[in-house]
């Protein structure tokens, strides 16, 4: 399992609520909040102390009773994530702040293990409606340059999923293992705008884990890398970068060029929506959220790819890896000059950060793209991590910042 980063997790937003950061992230509450919501999080349930809550604000304490790393999520009345606070080990407690502006039902879900749709129920808001609070004028201004780049970004996944279908559809395997870890670079580059579609999302980029053991359809991305890169029989059992036990008894029956085919399909039709989705005139992306994404996009490399999980059949977490650094440094770049006119040292310490990692990248340049992943040695994937872990750290001190007026 992937080195799961001790940096502070952000809650991110989207729709109708703003998140707080609260202490976010798997650590200890000294105390319990003085009205917070409780939620007991177990390996099979989910218990909320109160699911009838009021408009403003509305802090959600978490405690892990269960066995498994779990997660805490807040889902929109239109299905959009909301908020979210990670990483919370067995035993440990996280802080979630959100302040709800609009009445309606909204649902919550803690997802132990990490995975699938997790367990969930739905609450009920009542009360006026609230204005929500408004960020900075220039802190706006960087979200829609940022906006402007998303859409850049998956009009190219759009074309690159198009040449990588169709070469799977024709027969031309090599060409799409070749073309596997390009076509990917554009979706990990803008991760927390596509993570916001709790439906488009794992449907596109599920792991085998995310299917609760064969009870949801392994669709996207890792389903098409399984059939391109079929598991080897050293590859199975527990450990890292090995196939789970259960995803390789599902891999023993092969899938044909008739059984992908509609896979590869409606992975392009789902990458479309996204694109769709994004480009949509309504679309909302708040900026809780974009300021929130520089570390996001850092705290997925160590969630699910230093470990080499993530790219389990083809070992091209290199590729994913190099990606979420280019989404993050893109989101910096964008919150560059309010950093740097608040405070320049921080800047500085960012930017350094920066260059240490994609440095360490560098050494594992392959043509125009990275070496296979079973490559890079348990000693530099714990280098990487430290680095990362590092990182992050920096970054959790971004959004506080530049929204402070």
């Amino acid at each position: 399992m992937a080195k799961l980063s001790p940096a502070l997790r952000t809650a991110v937003v989207l729709g109708a609520v703003v998140a707080t950061p609260l202490a976010l992230a798997a650590c200890e509450a000294k105390s319990s909040s003085d009205g917070a919501v409780t939620v007991t999080s177990t390996d099979d349930a989910c218990e909320l102390s109160s699911t009838s809550l009021q408009t403003g604000q509305v802090n959600f304490e978490v405690t892990n009773s269960g066995s498994k790393v779990t997660e805490f999520y807040v889902y929109g009345q239109n299905n959009r994530v909301l908020a979210e606070v990670e990483n919370i080990g067995p035993g440990l407690k996280g802080k979630l702040g959100v302040e709800f502006a609009e009445p309606g039902t909204y649902t919550v879900a803690c997802k132990p293990g990490m995975v699938g749709a997790g367990i969930r129920k739905d609450v009920t808001v009542s009360g006026e409606t609230k204005e929500k609070s408004q960020a900075p004028a220039d802190v706006e201004a960087a979200k829609e340059r940022y906006l402007e780049y998303v859409r850049g970004q998956l009009n190219g996944l759009v074309a690159q999923t198009e040449t990588f279908v169709g070469e799977v559809k024709a027969g031309n395997l090599d060409a799409a293992r070749n073309q596997f870890g390009l076509v990917r670079t554009f979706y990990e580059r803008v991760e927390p705008v596509a993570e916001s579609f709790p439906d488009l999302d794992p449907k596109i980029d599920m792991r085998w884990d995310d299917t609760e053991d064969g009870k949801v359809d392994f669709t996207g991305f890792h389903r098409i890398e399984r059939y391109l890169f079929p598991p080897q029989p050293a590859e199975v059992g527990e450990g890292e970068g090995k196939v789970a036990p259960a995803d390789a008894a599902n891999a023993k029956t092969a899938d044909t060029k008739e059984k992908i085919a509609p896979i590869a399909d409606q992975l392009l039709t789902d990458v479309k929506a996204l694109r769709d989705e994004v480009s949509a005139p309504g679309f909302e992306f708040e900026t809780q959220m974009f300021v929130h994404g520089p570390q996001a996009l850092i705290d997925e490399i160590a969630k699910t790819k230093v470990g080499g999980e993530e790219d389990r059949y083809s070992h091209s977490d290199l590729w994913d890896i190099a990606a979420n650094i280019d989404g993050s440094e893109t989101l910096i770049a964008e919150l560059q000059p309010i950093i740097t006119a608040k405070n320049p040292k921080l800047m500085d310490k960012i930017t350094e950060q920066f260059a240490g990692v994609r440095s360490f990248l560098e050494q594992f340049r392959e043509g125009d793209g990275y070496v296979s992943y079973d490559k890079v040695t348990p000693e530099q994937r714990k280098e990487l991590s430290d680095k990362v872990d590092a990182l992050s750290a920096t970054l959790s001190q971004v959004p506080g910042l530049v929204l402070q007026k």
